[in-house]
């Protein structure tokens, strides 16, 4: 069962400039950059970094079998 688990799911990496950003993944909050996520369903998921005095960033990725998916987003300070 484990190794058919692992056949399906993969690792998400999810870093910011700057560090500290707070992580949601498909709508829920998993921590704070930079994150490593093991055991992530296989497909798309959509990203959400959310830092104070910036604004937001959002992207979708896609978690492959066995793969790390990196995302690094760039928050820009709000004036």
């Amino acid at each position: 069962v484990s190794s058919k688990l692992a056949a399906s799911t993969g690792a998400l990496y999810v870093d910011s400039r700057p560090q500290g950003a707070r992580v949601f993944v498909d709508g829920k909050e998993v921590g704070v950059t930079p994150l490593q996520l093991e055991g992530q369903r296989v497909g798309s998921h959509h990203v959400q970094l959310v830092l104070t005095d910036h604004q937001t960033w959002t992207s979708t990725t896609k978690i492959e079998a066995q793969g790390v998916a990196r995302v690094t987003g760039s928050l820009e300070r709000i004036r």
